[in-house]
């Protein structure tokens, strides 16, 4: 009964651990022209380790700049507003990608606002529209 029951054991195991391998490399059984072309056709761009850095550089400038606030005797000030992330997986093939920070506003608290900030060396700082000027 045992061994019965260890033979079992042994091919459900091996069951699993086939159809685990096979699932395995039906994901990864894309080449890297098909997922280029899956890219393209679905509209979505991976940034590379150039861009993102380009596009975090423009998000920073913009959120981090100081905004006008207001004291609570009526006086104005500079406050710094705050970079949170930007979203990599949110960009296209226009040169821009979705940012997000916080930004301070003038009767006092913060705000978090979207910008899209250019990923490509041509597109210098942050849109509140997701479309490049021709």
């Amino acid at each position: 009964m045992k061994s019965t029951f260890r033979n079992l054991t042994f091919c459900l195991f091996a069951a699993a651990c086939m159809a685990g391998i096979a699932g395995l490399t039906a994901c990864g059984g894309k080449t890297a022209e098909e997922k280029i072309a899956q890219q393209v056709t679905e509209n979505v761009h991976a940034l590379t380790s150039d861009e993102r850095p380009l596009a975090q550089t423009n998000a920073k400038a913009f959120f981090e700049k100081e905004f006008p606030v207001q004291t609570k005797d009526g006086s104005l000030t500079k406050e710094r507003g705050s970079f949170l992330e930007c979203r990599p997986s949110d960009s296209n093939f226009n040169g821009l990608v979705t940012c997000k920070g916080l930004v301070p506003q003038l009767a006092g608290g913060f705000k978090e606002i979207t910008r899209y900030c250019g990923y490509r060396k041509e597109l210098v700082g942050c849109s509140d529209e997701d479309t490049v000027a021709k």
